[in-house]
């Protein structure tokens, strides 16, 4: 853990709790100390894809606090005219609950909790048993990249580590093997080399690189790599890209992570500060994000370490 910046004494720290402090990433804003933070752990599209016979919708799609990465699924268990009922799954391949939908032509079903969202619409063609709404959430980076150019081995095992940078990261052969395997860099999104690594020149050969930013697999294919092909990563959120929590947001930032310990300007650029994500605090002292309060997240950030301790307002008594 470490921490950044200089703080004033205030009262946002009400107890003698040990606090524990992480650096995180604020992308854009003006924050105050005390500004209670939402981590965005994911994406998530606004619309699901359909597949099967009917032709109707999934939309109004959006996460929770709990939003998983990888495919949501709502499938079609029971088909009427007009209308329907899905059972939804997470990418766990458990059963999240039902979304029914209401009788008429061009229907809605809504279903909501604290992993997905979504609203489920008749079409001109009715849904049949099986038909589907596929919603592919993304998280902060991909498990594996594919190859651009002409060799067809692999990029696996995909990890971020504690310097992942916001960006692309390309993975690229700067020399060939003789018959197999091959020389690459791996690039930061700022263009410079993070790490070199050697794949072996034999058949099926592997070469792990792993370092401060970021980490992953190589295999050799059936045809070998050339010079210039290359494996981009796009990492769309940094890991610990932090924004003013808010109960209503759907990339994760609905759950607490830490709270604030310094006053930051990232209006211009992105910028790095601490926050503590365990301590005790004065519940006066506290920023949420307009039509969030203590209330909607006391009991979670209790949970995680974060105290909450109420206080008197001076001329109160």
């Amino acid at each position: 853990m470490s921490e950044i910046g200089t703080f004033q004494p205030d009262n946002l720290i009400a107890g003698n709790a040990e606090l524990m402090t992480e650096s995180v990433r604020i992308p854009s804003g003006t924050l105050v100390r005390g500004t209670v933070l939402g981590r965005q752990k994911v994406t998530v599209p606004t619309t699901g894809t359909m597949a099967g016979t009917g032709d109707g919708t999934c939309t109004a799609v959006s996460g929770g606090a709990k939003t998983l990465v990888g495919s949501y699924v709502a499938k079609c268990i029971r088909a009427v005219t007009n209308g329907g009922e899905f059972i939804v799954s997470n990418p766990l391949g458990q059963q999240i609950g039902n979304v029914l939908i209401t009788a008429g032509a061009g229907g809605t079903g809504v279903f909501k909790s604290n992993e997905i969202n979504l609203t489920i619409t008749d079409g001109s063609t009715d849904f049949a048993v099986g038909d589907t709404a596929t919603i592919a959430v993304t998280g902060v980076i991909p498990a594996s990249a594919s190859v651009t150019g002409i060799g067809n081995g692999t990029c696996t095992l995909i990890e971020a580590r504690r310097d992942l940078k916001k960006g692309t990261y390309r993975v690229i052969c700067t020399v060939a093997g003789t018959t197999h395997g091959g020389t690459f860099n791996v690039n930061d999104p700022d263009g410079n080399t993070a790490q070199t690594v050697s794949l072996p020149d034999t058949g099926g050969g592997t070469v792990d690189f792993d370092n401060d930013q970021i980490k992953g697999r190589l295999t050799d294919g059936s045809t070998n790599f050339i010079v210039g092909d290359y494996f981009d990563i796009v990492v769309a959120i940094h890991p610990r890209q932090c924004i003013t929590l808010d109960k209503a947001a759907t990339d994760g930032s609905s759950d607490p992570y830490g709270v604030l310990l310094e006053a930051i300007d990232a209006s211009a650029a992105a910028q790095m500060a601490a926050v503590a994500i365990k301590g005790e605090f004065n519940q006066r002292a506290l920023v949420f994000a307009s039509g969030t309060d203590v209330e909607d997240v006391r009991d979670r950030m209790m949970e995680l370490g974060m105290v909450i301790r109420q206080s008197i307002a001076a001329g109160a008594i």
